[in-house]
C-alpha cells in the first residue's frame, strides 16, 4: 500500500486502565505501519503510553504533533465514538475517521443523549466510520441510516499464542472487576448457597496484563461474561477462545461470535444467571470428556475465523478502501 497519508488515532484523555478499545487503537497503528502506512496514537501528556499489554506503536503527544506541522492535505484523524461532538471544532477542515468501537455508546454515555449526533456523523469533515463487528455496523447503518457505503468493519484479533485451550482445566470461576462486576458478586453469594457448586470457587480478576489476563482464563473453567454493551466483548472472546464454559451476557456486539459457546443469560436476570450456571456445571459434571470436546470445538472455530491473520485482512482491506477515496 502506497500512500502519503498519515493518521493519528485519538487515545486520550490518557488511561493506562485495561479498555479493550484502547488495546485495539494501538493494533490499528501497528498493522497500518505494517502496511507502510504512518501512523501514530495520539496521546495528551509527554512520554505516555499505555503498557498493560505490548506494542510496537508509534505514539506521540499532542504538543508535539501541532509543533509537526499539521497538513490536511495529508492527516487524517481518527475519533473514537465518543469524541463526535468535536468534529466541527477540533481542527476543522481535516479529513477525519470515526472508530467506533461500541456502537451502544454512538448516541452519549450514561444515558445523556446527544440529539444532533447523527448529523455530526455527516459533517464534510467525516470521510468513514470503521467499526469492530457485524452487529456494530448494521446498528449504525441500518438502525441510525448512516450510508453505508462509508461504513467498514474490522477485525479484533485474537492472540492465539496466548489464547488457547489448555490440556488441564481448573475447577474454578472467574469474572472480571469490570462492566457490572456487581452482577457476577451477587451471582457469587448466590452460589455460596448451593452446596454443589462449592466445589467450584470464585475468583475476581482484577486489572492484569494482557498476559496476566491469558494465563487466568487457560486456567479456569467457567467465565462469567457480566459486560453490557459490548460492541465487539474482546474478554469473552478470548475466554472461549480459552475453552472456556461461559455463562452470562453476550453484550449485543458479541452476538457476533459467542453463540452457541455462550450460555446466554438475559441482561440483569440474576436468577436466571445462578439458575443457568447450575445447570451449565451440572451438564458438564455428567459428562465431562464430552463437554471438553465441545468447548475445544468452539474454541478452534474461534480463533480461526479471528485469527491474527484474519485480522490484519479486515485491516488491510479497510483502510486501501478509505485512503482510495
Amino acid at each position: 500500500m502506497k500512500s502519503n497519508a498519515r493518521l493519528f488515532f485519538v487515545c486520550y484523555p490518557d488511561t493506562n486502565h485495561t479498555i479493550g478499545g484502547v488495546k485495539q487503537i494501538y493494533r490499528q497503528v501497528e498493522l497500518l505501519t505494517e502496511f507502510n502506512i504512518r501512523a501514530c496514537v495520539l496521546q495528551e501528556k509527554p512520554g505516555f503510553r499505555v503498557n498493560w499489554f505490548k506494542s510496537t506503536a508509534t505514539v506521540i503527544d499532542i504538543q508535539a504533533y501541532l509543533q509537526g506541522a499539521p497538513n490536511p492535505e495529508t492527516d487524517w484523524l481518527v475519533l473514537p465514538e465518543t469524541w463526535v461532538a468535536n468534529v466541527p471544532t477540533y481542527f476543522p477542515g481535516f479529513r477525519k475517521i470515526i472508530f467506533n468501537q461500541n456502537a451502544y455508546y454512538t448516541f452519549g454515555l450514561d444515558g445523556v443523549v446527544d440529539f444532533n449526533i447523527l448529523n455530526l456523523y455527516r459533517h464534510p469533515d467525516v470521510r468513514a466510520i470503521v467499526t469492530v463487528s457485524e452487529d456494530n455496523r448494521q446498528f449504525l447503518a441500518q438502525g441510525c441510516g448512516l450510508p453505508a457505503e462509508i461504513i467498514f468493519k474490522l477485525i479484533n484479533g485474537i492472540d492465539g499464542d496466548l489464547f488457547y485451550p489448555p490440556q488441564r482445566k481448573i475447577r474454578r470461576i472467574v469474572f472480571l472487576s469490570r462492566k457490572h462486576v456487581h452482577h457476577a458478586r451477587s451471582v457469587q453469594l448466590m452460589a455460596a448457597q448451593h452446596h454443589f457448586l462449592h466445589a467450584y470457587p470464585f475468583k475476581e480478576l482484577p486489572r492484569l496484563s494482557h498476559e496476566e489476563l491469558a494465563s487466568e482464563l487457560r486456567e479456569a473453567l467457567v467465565f462469567l461474561s457480566c459486560g453490557h454493551p459490548e460492541g465487539f466483548g474482546l474478554p469473552l472472546a478470548e475466554a472461549v477462545a480459552c475453552g472456556c464454559i461461559t455463562v452470562g451476557y453476550h453484550g449485543l456486539g458479541g452476538r457476533d461470535f459467542s453463540l452457541p459457546a455462550l450460555h446466554q443469560v438475559e441482561f440483569g436476570d440474576l436468577k436466571g444467571f445462578i439458575s443457568t450456571l447450575a445447570r451449565v456445571i451440572e451438564s458438564f459434571e455428567a459428562d465431562p470428556s464430552g463437554s471438553i470436546d465441545s468447548l475445544v470445538t468452539h474454541a478452534i472455530d474461534l480463533r480461526s475465523k479471528y485469527s491474527l491473520e484474519e485480522e490484519k485482512k479486515a485491516a488491510y482491506a479497510v483502510w486501501s478502501a478509505i485512503l482510495n477515496f
